[in-house]
């Protein structure tokens, strides 16, 4: 019985990114047993740790694949506090990742401490945008990004009506720039 379940976790350790979900588990059963739901439009925070799985090739600091990865903790963690998880589940619809901009601005060196605060800075009829920032302890932005969320199936403002978003954020400059290049960039395709 005990070669057969190591083989078996042997087999989902090759096979699938066990970390990665224990992660998404644990960080949205954290987020439900010690913070409290927020409104859409606040920030929501998780924290974080450079580790060694973490590290760049010169073993000193944080991956930039990292970041991406993380994102994906982050907006889990967004749509259950917010509330917009429930009511996409409501309309039956999903949130496809389209679109990622990151700027870094500094490395997150190993062993160092930072948290990641998430808040929704603007949204149209179809798409959420979601500004992340890195920030260690010492109160460094680290890296700044950029993510646009869209919905399948569902309006967004009728989702925002509902989730008492109050009035659409004005959409910052280097948002509306990055708008128009991923329209630009559509144009192309």
């Amino acid at each position: 019985m005990v070669c057969f379940l190591a083989i078996i976790s042997f087999i989902l350790l090759i096979f699938f990114d066990v970390s990665y979900y224990l992660r998404i588990v644990s960080t949205i059963l954290f987020g439900r047993l010690f913070q409290k739901n927020c409104k859409i439009t606040d920030p929501v925070t998780i924290y974080d740790f450079c580790f060694t799985q973490d590290l760049d090739l010169v073993f000193k600091h944080m991956n930039n694949a990292r970041f991406v990865r993380d994102l994906d903790f982050c907006r889990f963690h967004f749509y259950d506090r917010t509330g917009l998880y429930n009511e996409m589940v409501k309309r039956k619809t999903d949130a496809l990742q389209a679109a990622t901009n990151i700027r870094y601005r500094r490395v997150i060196p190993l062993f160092s401490f930072f948290k990641i605060v998430t808040q929704m800075i603007y949204w149209d009829d179809k798409s959420v945008y979601l500004e992340h920032k890195f920030i260690t302890n010492d109160g460094f932005i680290r890296a700044v990004v950029l993510s646009k969320a869209t919905m399948l199936k569902a309006n967004v403002n009728e989702v925002m009506e509902s989730l008492n978003a109050g009035p659409k954020p004005e959409i910052t400059p280097d948002l509306d720039y990055w708008i128009k290049s991923m329209d630009e960039s559509s144009q192309k395709l």
